[in-house]
């Protein structure tokens, strides 16, 4: 093969190799732009609604947004039907607020070795509770039995 075979050739590949990257960069930005959701006004309004009831407001204790008649909550209550309307999903608002705001807007907490105490700790509490149940029956069961035993 010839020199300027040999270099033609690797100038197709190089430029296949760019347009191969060019066409794939462009699928996924026109992906990431169609991951948009359309939603109706009213689906709008009750996802809007669900997620206010969902999360925390950052100044009212023990309020939702939803209930939380503070400014802070009107504001992120705005932001969210804002972000609806832009069509991001119910879990990118949430993420979103997450990340401003932190773990604590949420009602329920996601899952994460921090957090893990919070889900586990009721059901081994339980788990423990019924166990020394099961000991302290077990135990007035033998000495009920040994007493019996020695009256006999």
């Amino acid at each position: 093969m010839s020199q300027s075979y040999t270099s033609t050739l690797i100038r197709l590949l190089v430029s296949f190799a760019l347009l191969l990257c060019l066409s794939l960069f462009l699928q996924a930005s026109a992906q990431a732009a169609s991951d948009k959701i359309h939603y109706t006004p009213e689906q709008i309004r009750d996802l809007g609604f669900e997620i206010a009831h969902e999360l925390r407001c950052p100044m009212s204790v023990n309020q939702n947004l939803f209930d939380s008649g503070a400014p802070i909550a009107s504001e992120l209550k705005g932001q969210i039907f804002l972000m609806l309307e832009q069509g991001e999903s119910k879990a990118h608002i949430i993420d979103f607020l997450v990340q401003r705001y932190g773990e604590k807007i949420r009602y329920q907490p996601s899952f994460s070795g921090a957090t893990a105490i919070l889900w586990f700790g009721p059901i081994f509490l339980l788990i423990g509770i019924i166990g020394f149940a099961a000991l302290l029956i077990r135990e007035q069961r033998k000495t009920a039995t040994t007493k019996a035993n020695n009256h006999e």
